[in-house]
Parts: structure tokens; C-alpha cells; sequence
């Protein structure tokens, strides 16, 4: 692919019965989007990944998605966010609670350490994921200024 030139991937191999293409490549992003709105019309369970001329080499720049699509098994950002938040802070409270007992009980700093372990894995990946969109977004900005 040439620089300038976006490529819009399906998401189902479904696409591809009867010999279809799996990637169609068009020659501005205002192209490649309306293609992928309109095969999201005709296909609910389909989603469309736009990339740039770099082909899959990190995130896709827009995802359109079908209103039927289930997507792959992942994790939401919203849960990322709430999942975290409570797993992180309850855990830190079952530790001050252990803690106001001199940790006699113990459980609730055991429970509360594996709590807050897993919160902030969860709020560290969302914020890994958000800074490396924002850079992308950047970088994008500047190439398309040039």
C-alpha cells in the first residue's frame, strides 16, 4: 500500500465465502469509512477495522462496528475503569481495616493485597492504553499536517 491509502479489514472470515476479499483498500479514509458503514448496514455481525498504509501495525484508526457484532472476549474500558477503581480502593480498605486491628485479623490484608494487585493491573493497562491512543492521535495529527 501506498502512504495515503487506507485499508478496511473485516472482522469474520464469513465475508470471504465465495471467494470475497477479507481487506478491500481505498484511496482516502472518507472512502474506507463509508464502505465500512454501509457493509455494517448490510452485515450487523460484521465489524470493520480501518488502518492506515502501515497495514495492522498497531490500532486500527476507526473501528466500525455492527449493531449484532460480539466482538472477541475482552475487556471494556468501562470495566478497566470501575473494576479497577473498586478492587484497588476496597482492597486498600480491608488493608486500613486490618491495619486498625494491629493485623490480628489477617484476612482482610490477605484478601485486600490480592485485591489491589489486580486494580492496579486493571487502571495500569487503561492508562497504558490511553496514553499510547493519545501519542497515536499526535502522530497522526502530525503527519496529516505535513
Amino acid at each position: 500500500m501506498e502512504p495515503g491509502e487506507y485499508a478496511v479489514h473485516y472482522s469474520s472470515f464469513e465475508r470471504t465465502v465465495g471467494g470475497g476479499p477479507y481487506c478491500t483498500v481505498f484511496g482516502s479514509l472518507q472512502d474506507a469509512e463509508s464502505f465500512a458503514r454501509a457493509a455494517v448496514l448490510q452485515r450487523p455481525t460484521l465489524r470493520c477495522s480501518i488502518y492506515t498504509h502501515e497495514g495492522l501495525v498497531g490500532a486500527p484508526i476507526r473501528d466500525i462496528r455492527g449493531s449484532a457484532f460480539k466482538g472477541e472476549r475482552e475487556i471494556s474500558p468501562r470495566f478497566r475503569r470501575w473494576g479497577g477503581s473498586v478492587f484497588f480502593f476496597g482492597g486498600m480498605i480491608l488493608i486500613a481495616v486490618d491495619w486498625v486491628h494491629d493485623f490480628r485479623l489477617s484476612w482482610p490484608a490477605m484478601i485486600g493485597i490480592r485485591m489491589g494487585i489486580l486494580g492496579l493491573i486493571l487502571l495500569f493497562t487503561e492508562a497504558m492504553i490511553l496514553l499510547h491512543g493519545r501519542a497515536d492521535r499526535r502522530r497522526t495529527a502530525g503527519v496529516e499536517k505535513s
